[in-house]
């Protein structure tokens, strides 16, 4: 398999994208989808687990049922995407997309891009809110989306958060990222899952007044103005200082990424009318390299993914939280 997305014995690939940028050297783009059933169809998720029980040889040729642990079984391949604990209980697919329909509303949640990695032991779905966010008198406009992640092997709990795209240079701005707060859902699979994405639903409902939130934030920083000093502050904050020099090294370089940061903050996507040279600016610099730039380690047909995963969920979007954060102590501060 030449990448993480599932990929079936027929050859087709468990995946769909509209216009999302993220995946667009992967699988096969597609019309949007308008409904969670259209959905689960194009990105070829229609498909169940189930939770089956394990069991152990003993000495004497007897078997006996492992009383700690199941194994989760996909139904249609009869593999086994997981040894999970006995109280994990699994969110199907379809109950995954139609939460999301529930959540943003009937007839409003567009689904961008879905599908499943590693022979489907985590699914995704990202969605697309009604509107769209703007800095006032410029062309730099965001585009306010829903990521949904699940995980059929125990590996990550059920996971919803808000996000963005930049339109004019397509990187993802993520909003609530590796620590559920009021804007973002993290439920572990145990007996009461169900009941909580009952509850979930009210919480993530308000991800429209979020991104508006986000809005008035994004214009805040646009008005933040930052000089060459002021940025490189900023970037002492977010990725460390500059090491000092030394008698063995007395003209220390910046790291690769922040001299490719540096360079992202003078480039054109970043100089737009009514955003040049400003905490707006800087911050969207350190997020187009974490989205294009960032060095992602494996095959070269893994990389895609392995990014993806790092910008929305692990390291790379703990940078951006750094850094969204960073920029707002210097939007308060003036």
């Amino acid at each position: 398999m030449p990448h993480a997305i599932t990929v079936r014995p027929d050859g087709k690939e468990e995946f769909f994208a509209g216009s999302a940028p993220v995946w667009h050297r992967i699988g096969q783009r597609v019309d949007r989808a308008l409904s969670s059933q259209a959905a689960l169809k194009m990105a070829a998720l229609d498909w169940t687990v189930e939770s089956r029980p394990l069991f152990v040889d003993g000495k004497d040729g007897s078997t006996r049922e492992v009383a700690t642990h199941k194994a989760i079984v996909r139904m249609d391949s009869q593999a086994i995407l997981g040894i999970v604990g006995r109280k994990y209980q699994p969110v199907q697919n379809a109950q995954t997309f139609e939460w999301l329909d529930e959540v943003i509303g009937p007839g409003k949640a567009v689904y961008e891009t879905a599908g499943s990695l590693h022979g489907g032991k985590i699914v995704w779905a990202l969605v697309k809110l009604p509107g769209e966010l703007r800095i006032a008198n410029t062309d730099d406009v965001v585009k306010p989306y829903v990521l949904i992640c699940n995980s059929h092997d125990g590996s990550i709990a059920f996971r919803a958060l808000n996000t963005s795209i930049r339109v004019v240079c397509q990187n993802t701005l993520t909003l609530a990222l590796r620590n559920a707060g009021p804007d973002s859902i993290s439920i572990k699979h145990t007996e009461s899952i169900h009941d909580r994405l009952a509850d979930a639903q009210e919480v993530l409902g308000l991800s429209i007044a979020k991104h508006r939130e986000f809005e008035v934030q994004m214009n805040r920083l646009a008005q933040v103005r930052m000089t060459k000093r002021t940025f490189g502050s900023y970037l002492d904050r977010v990725l460390g200082p500059v090491p000092q020099p030394t008698e063995q090294d007395p003209e220390p370089e910046a790291s690769a990424a922040r001299q490719q940061i540096v360079a992202n903050f003078d480039d054109s996507l970043q100089r737009l009318k009514g955003i040049e040279h400003t905490a707006w600016a800087g911050f969207n610099a350190v997020s187009q390299w974490v989205d294009w730039g960032r060095p992602s380690r494996g095959a070269a047909g893994t990389r895609d993914e392995r990014r993806f995963e790092s910008m929305m969920l692990g390291a790379g979007a703990d940078l951006k939280r750094r850094a969204w954060n960073e920029a707002l102590k210097l939007a308060r501060a003036n």
